[in-house]
C-alpha cells in the first residue's frame, strides 16, 4: 500500500495470514495476521516556506525516510446471517525521527470493532446493518464511528451508504458478475472543513473467487 498525502508518503509491505476454524454448521471463526515493514518519507523540497533553523527541512531538498516494521491482527467471528470483529494496527508503536531521537512523530495502535446483521426482506432482497467504532489514543473525535446499510439484490447487486460520526458520508455499490469476479465501488465525501482542500476519494474494488467449486455467484458467507 502506498499512501501520499502532501509533503509526506506512506508505504507498507506485509504480509498476511488468516485462519478458519469451524465452530458449528453455521458459524465459523477466524484469526488474522500480518506482518511487514512500513516506510515513512518526507519531502523537504516541498516544505514551503522552509525554515533553515529547522533541523528537519534545513536547507537541502533531500527526502528523509525511516523504516519501521508493521504488524496487525484481528479476530472474526461470523456466519451466514452475522459477523463479529475486532482487529488492531500498527500493534508496536513505533517513534520516526528524522534528524535524531528526541524530535519527532510516534506511529500508535489504532483499535477497530465492527458488527453487522443480515436481515431478509422478502425472497428476493435482504438488508445488513452494521457498525464500526475507531479507536486511535489522542484523536479528537475518539472513539468514531461508521453507521452502515447495505442492501442486496438476489446475491447478485447491491448498494449503500455510511455515515461517520462527525466526518462525513459515502455512497457504494457493487456487482457480482459469474462466479469467479466481482466489482465495487465507493464515493467519500467529508462535511468538515477540510473538505475544502480534499473533495472526496473515489475507489474501486476488483475481486477474483478462486476454487469456487460449489458455482456461487456469491459466496455463501457474504462479508
Amino acid at each position: 500500500i502506498n499512501d501520499k498525502t502532501g509533503n509526506y508518503n506512506h508505504l507498507f509491505v506485509n504480509a498476511s495470514y488468516a485462519y478458519h476454524l469451524g465452530l458449528s454448521p453455521r458459524t465459523n471463526m477466524s484469526a488474522g495476521f500480518s506482518a511487514g515493514i512500513s516506510k515513512l518519507s518526507y519531502d523537504r523540497s516541498r516544505a514551503t516556506p522552509v525554515n533553515p533553523n529547522d533541523p528537519s527541512i534545513g536547507n537541502t531538498n533531500i527526502i528523509l525516510s525511516k523504516v519501521q516494521p508493521d504488524i496487525n491482527a484481528g479476530i472474526w467471528l461470523y456466519s451466514a446471517d452475522y459477523f463479529f470483529g475486532i482487529s488492531v494496527q500498527q500493534i508496536i508503536p513505533e517513534k520516526v525521527a528524522f534528524v535524531n531521537q528526541q524530535e519527532g512523530l510516534k506511529l500508535i495502535p489504532h483499535f477497530f470493532a465492527t458488527a453487522g446483521y443480515r436481515f431478509l426482506i422478502n425472497d428476493d432482497i435482504n438488508a445488513i446493518p452494521s457498525i464500526m467504532a475507531k479507536f486511535v489514543n489522542g484523536t479528537p473525535a475518539n472513539p468514531q464511528f461508521d453507521i452502515n446499510i447495505k442492501l442486496q439484490y438476489q446475491d447478485l447487486i447491491w448498494v449503500g451508504t455510511s455515515y461517520r460520526l462527525q466526518d462525513g458520508y459515502a455512497a457504494m455499490a457493487g456487482l457480482n458478475i459469474g462466479n469467479t469476479f466481482n466489482v465495487g465501488y465507493s464515493y467519500d465525501f467529508k462535511k468538515m472543513a477540510f473538505n475544502n482542500a480534499s473533495h472526496g476519494t473515489h475507489e474501486i474494488i476488483l475481486g477474483f473467487l478462486i476454487g469456487n467449486s460449489y458455482a456461487d455467484t456469491c459466496p455463501r458467507n457474504i462479508w
